[in-house]
């Protein structure tokens, strides 16, 4: 860092799990830093929401908000872990016009205003980096903005969310329900209380773009994406995709289809021999395929407390070390439309158990023009609705809704039906 060549102060803003976890890293490793960098990095100020509780650091370091933080002359450095988006966003826009560094976890805020915060830090001629914000341990956008900033990246695609893979786990190999699995993964801390944004796919959609934003040069915004959770998936369903030779995964997307950007994110069926398949638990993965490089896989804890405190640390690494970060052009980029997507598909009809329905399901897929691959019928008791199961040939988006629209509506036919997409067996991009 240019005129800081014998110490940084570091203002931290946020005290809760990650936050205290970087404090314990800065404490614990900062004579490490020192001797790679020949710098000393100094936790000079910690705001926190409230004071007068106990905390991980000395008393004499805390204060309330974030606003004593940014008017100290010793604080070089703003580390922002407080959460939310207003009011780091608020921060950071400060911390910059200050002619502060920045370093931000916050997953959220990237994905709504990156690109001016960027630009606001390249205007000021100070660095914001966001190292944590996806997929916590695991070094995806250093990877993607040095390691491979010589390569086109053709795709990207991968389990982001810890949360939905721990329950989709659990699902798999107890045959838990989504309910139980979701309970225990709250349990064991790999689910919030309020788990809406992981189980829903915003947490997971957010993040592909961010990725997407980096790899293929221009923002994206996640709002205009593909975008589903796992909240409708079930256990019979898992028991079936099993059955069949997949797992079900909460996957992400991101690739380039005639010069736009795609990215989707969706539960998908995934074949046991994919790699993605093998990726348990709350471990997150992240496939990569590039030009000159090929298909890589980054695999690691992708959130808790430890693994993002050292994915804050490593841009902290980077500033002491002088490098700067590339960006993403300015600009938003227009995504390819879903509704043109193309992708194999899981049918799951709930029907009345009564002959003829098959003839009607398949005659009214042959009408859209989609091909069958297999079908399989199932039921418990003859007398209750039966589920039908229906693996079809690639065919475009739309034309998949229009077939479930088509089928739910015809008699017989339950609104539960629904269909989920399968994941390309080979590396996608190749």
């Amino acid at each position: 860092m240019d005129g800081m060549n014998e110490r940084i102060g570091i203002g931290l803003v946020g005290l809760g799990t990650v936050g205290g976890a970087f404090a314990r890293l800065i404490e614990e490793n900062g004579e490490l830093l020192h001797r790679r960098y020949g710098v000393r990095v100094e936790l000079v100020r910690v705001g926190v929401a409230r004071l007068g509780r106990p905390r991980q650091v000395a008393a004499a370091l805390l204060v309330q908000g974030y606003e004593k933080v940014l008017a100290d002359p010793r604080v070089d450095v703003v580390v922002e872990l407080m959460g939310g988006v207003k009011q780091p966003r608020e921060l950071i826009t400060a911390a910059l016009r200050a002619g502060k560094h920045v370093i931000t976890g916050n997953k959220a805020l990237i994905a709504e205003h990156g690109e001016e915060l960027l630009t606001l830090a390249h205007r000021h001629g100070v660095q914001f980096r966001f190292e944590a914000s996806v997929c916590g341990g695991i070094p995806v956008i250093k990877v993607i903005r040095e390691s491979l900033s010589a390569n086109r990246i053709r795709s990207l695609t991968g389990i982001v969310n810890g949360t939905t893979n721990y329950i989709l786990t659990r699902m798999t190999e107890s045959h838990a329900s989504f309910s139980d699995a979701l309970a225990e993964a709250q349990e064991r801390g790999f689910a919030e209380a309020d788990p809406t944004m992981d189980v829903d796919g915003t947490d997971a959609v957010q993040k592909m773009a961010i990725l997407c934003s980096l790899a293929f040069g221009g923002w994206c915004s996640y709002r205009d994406a593909l975008w589903q959770g796992i909240e409708g998936v079930t256990a019979k369903e898992v028991e079936f995709a099993a059955m069949s030779g997949f797992v079900f995964k909460l996957v992400a997307m991101g690739r380039v289809i005639d010069g736009m950007i795609s990215v989707a994110v969706f539960p998908a069926l995934v074949a046991a021999g994919h790699p993605l398949a093998a990726v348990r638990d709350e471990f997150n993965a992240v496939m990569i395929d590039s030009d000159f490089q090929g298909p890589s896989v980054l695999i690691g804890r992708g959130a808790g407390d430890r693994p993002s405190a050292s994915s804050v640390a490593a841009d902290l690494a980077d500033l002491l070390a002088g490098s700067a970060p590339a960006g993403p052009a300015p600009g938003r980029s227009e995504l390819y439309p879903s509704e043109q997507l193309t992708f194999r598909y899981f049918f799951h009809f709930v029907t009345e158990n009564r002959p003829g329905i098959w003839a009607q399901v398949t005659g009214l897929l042959a009408e859209h023009e989609i091909n069958i691959e297999s079908v399989h019928q199932k039921w418990e008791d003859p007398d209750q609705p039966s589920d039908l199961y229906v693996l079809v040939d690639p065919v475009a988006e739309h034309r998949a809704r229009a077939a479930l629209a088509a089928i739910s509506a015809a008699p017989g036919i339950f609104p539960e039906s629904h269909f989920y997409r399968i994941l390309p067996d080979q590396q996608v991009g190749a």
